[in-house]
């Protein structure tokens, strides 16, 4: 049974980013929190503005939000990426979730083990081939060490969208914002890998089903790998742009119709596909 006050909290930085929210994924945020009878709480402020806190990627900072006044009294918390497209008729993600755990999609396991690892493999073979660098994360003990974490576990908490308990989970929160660092550049994920290790010692984590957080990037290239093709069509270039701009939106509401939160990590601008609301 849902605990009373639920919220969904995200934190919103930056000008730029802050109209593309507001204009394509908060008009959805919102409907979904009124269908399940949720709050929302959109934080628009640095909460850390040390010299500390800003030599690090706002990301971090998604580990402090349920210390805000916004935030402060909620039995449950739902954090959300402000990157995540949600579909308003999408189950209540805290109806998911077990009393006293962390509800989260395992990033290795998404869409399944056999497909993220078949997508890695891609990835790696296309880059190689491209010549751009990259840390190889094919195993999830070497993703881990990457960010000099020995440890044999063999799932990875996705940090985007994270239900949790603050009177419960804050503290381990807290901590791993004070205790760890950045990597060394933003391909390490900012705080996700020190804060998977953590939930995962700790026993917290229960697996949501990972349609609450697809990955738009990795659900293309399973599925459409054939979009960034550049002689996908081979016709004069103003037609050729036209229908694979037209190709790739019918890709993204595919992607957004079969899941029911849908991830543009990565810079991606392919939300603006499915238009604002």
């Amino acid at each position: 049974m849902k605990m009373e006050r639920c919220a969904l909290v995200t934190l919103v930085a930056g000008a730029k980013f802050t109209n593309a929210f507001r204009n394509h994924f908060y008009p959805r945020l919102r409907e979904y929190a009124d269908r399940h009878g949720l709050d929302l709480v959109v934080v628009s402020r640095d909460l850390d503005a040390s010299p500390r806190g800003a030599a690090r990627s706002p990301s971090w900072q998604k580990l402090l939000v349920h210390t805000t006044p916004e935030a402060r009294g909620y039995g449950r918390l739902a954090w959300v990426d402000a990157d995540v497209m949600i579909r308003p008729d999408a189950p209540d993600v805290f109806a998911a979730v077990p009393e006293g755990k962390v509800g989260a999609v395992d990033d290795f396991a998404t869409p399944t083990r056999a497909d993220h690892d078949l997508v890695t493999d891609e990835l790696y073979l296309r880059w190689d081939r491209e010549g751009i660098r990259y840390n190889s994360n094919r195993t999830t003990s070497e993703y881990y060490a990457n960010y000099g974490i020995d440890c044999a576990f063999d799932s990875v908490v996705q940090a985007g969208v994270m239900v949790y308990e603050p009177n419960v989970h804050g503290p381990l929160f807290e901590m791993v914002y004070q205790n760890y660092e950045e990597g060394a550049d933003c391909s390490l994920n900012h705080e996700m890998r020190p804060l998977s290790y953590e939930l995962l010692k700790a026993g917290a984590v229960h697996w949501l089903d990972p349609k609450f957080n697809m990955q738009w990037s990795y659900y293309q290239e399973l599925n459409y790998p054939f979009l960034d093709e550049k002689d996908l069509f081979p016709l004069p270039a103003f037609l050729s742009d036209r229908l694979r701009a037209h190709v790739r939106a019918r890709c993204v509401a595919a992607a957004y119709r079969n899941n029911y939160f849908l991830h543009f990590a990565g810079r991606s601008r392919d939300y603006l596909s499915l238009g604002s609301k």
